[in-house]
């Protein structure tokens, strides 16, 4: 709904864009556009979502204008709560990947290890809603799928001080 709404502001320049920033400004924020979604860039999803929850009045306010058109985009409070957690639970993932220093082969296995390890939807932490447990389920396996590969992988028993290969010395 987010990002569908994002495009839906960007490309009503004079009508859902204007009531935008008046929203923005009338809950004392300062004016910006919801950041896209872009596929290619792994931490969009999470930009956006962040934008959005810390902007929840400014948005509620806008689906709720029926002169806009955007009550299709409003969100009900379980809604607001999915992004929550959403934002919660990947926020220490996107930061940790997001430092140039950190982002090493060597780091790949004992970071998965860390997400599979928050992505257990029974946490007795925290209770998440039901979608959150789908998402967090859908995740784990989407990480196991990538963590079963790292076996067969060169690159990985090099960095791990796995790989026994013996180099011969050209002649």
């Amino acid at each position: 709904q987010i990002h569908r709404l994002a495009f839906a502001i960007v490309h009503s320049t004079t009508i859902a864009l204007p009531a935008w920033r008046i929203a923005c400004k009338t809950h004392g924020l300062r004016v910006r556009l919801i950041p896209r979604d872009v596929v290619t860039r792994w931490n969009s999803t999470h930009n956006m979502i962040s934008f959005a929850v810390k902007r929840r009045l400014p948005i509620d306010a806008i689906t709720a204008d029926k002169s806009l058109k955007l009550r299709k985009f409003e969100l009900d409070n379980d809604d607001w709560r999915i992004l929550e957690d959403l934002v919660r639970t990947f926020k220490c993932a996107t930061l940790f990947y997001s430092q140039d220093t950190v982002t090493t082969i060597a780091n790949v296995i004992p970071s998965m290890d860390k997400i599979d390890e928050l992505l257990h939807p029974n946490l007795p932490t925290r209770v998440y809603h039901p979608a959150i447990q789908v998402a967090m389920r859908l995740g784990k396996a989407t990480m196991n799928r990538y963590y079963s590969k790292t076996d067969l992988s060169n690159i990985y028993r090099i960095a791990m001080g796995e790989c026994r290969c013996s180099f011969q010395s050209a002649s």
